[in-house]
């Protein structure tokens, strides 16, 4: 039952328009309406992440707000699922930032805009890298040399002894990827810091 009230709730959700979506959000988040326990939260991120970028792509300005109105829910959404499924957290966090990258490169860079803000993205690549540059330059030189040997047997002793290391870096390199993504907006000028975290990119396992 509470199943198929889960998957009622989001095909009507669907059906409404953004600003229905988002009161209906505003009443989740303030604890004033129940949602069922197996509700599809990423569906609907999905869904809205879809027609932000559909409408993105269309002419009117009426389209474009629509767009920008579906991408706070799914950033609202994603910020959600991060938030309570810490083992997906860092999935959930790039779905956000990489709709938050397209849309910036679609429109513009807007400070302090929920949606257009470019430093909510380069606040957030700087966020737990847990490894400083020099440190992660001189892991992924050992790593490249390692699986450029190509002797299975000493690579599988080198992930299993070293696998949090690894980690470390694809970690870094997801969030470079939405930052070298970005890189194509004229509004992105990264200082020297991000410039030298940029350049590590191709560096890395």
């Amino acid at each position: 039952m509470a199943e198929t009230e889960a998957t009622n709730l989001l095909r009507v959700l669907l059906q409404k328009d953004s600003e229905q979506v988002q009161a209906w959000l505003r009443m989740v988040w303030a604890e004033q309406q129940q949602v069922p326990e197996k509700f599809n939260w990423l569906g609907l991120a999905e869904v809205s992440t879809f027609r932000a970028q559909e409408l993105a792509n269309e002419e009117s300005n009426e389209s474009h707000s629509e767009s920008l109105a579906w991408t706070e829910i799914a950033t609202s959404v994603y910020e959600f699922l991060a938030e309570n499924n810490p083992s997906f957290s860092e999935r959930y966090l790039d779905s956000l930032m990489t709709l938050r990258a397209y849309m910036i490169l679609k429109f513009g860079a807007i400070p302090e805009n929920p949606v257009l803000d470019i430093y909510l993205i380069i606040n957030w690549f700087f966020d737990n890298l847990h490894i400083s540059y020099q440190e992660a330059l001189i892991k992924a030189a050992d790593w490249r040399e390692a699986l450029a040997a190509k002797n299975p047997e000493e690579t599988q002793k080198k992930f299993d002894s070293e696998l949090e290391d690894f980690r470390k870096l694809r970690f870094i390199k997801s969030r470079l990827r939405i930052i070298k993504y970005l890189s194509k907006s004229k509004y992105f000028l990264p200082n020297e810091e991000l410039n030298t975290w940029i350049s590590l990119w191709e560096k890395l396992p």
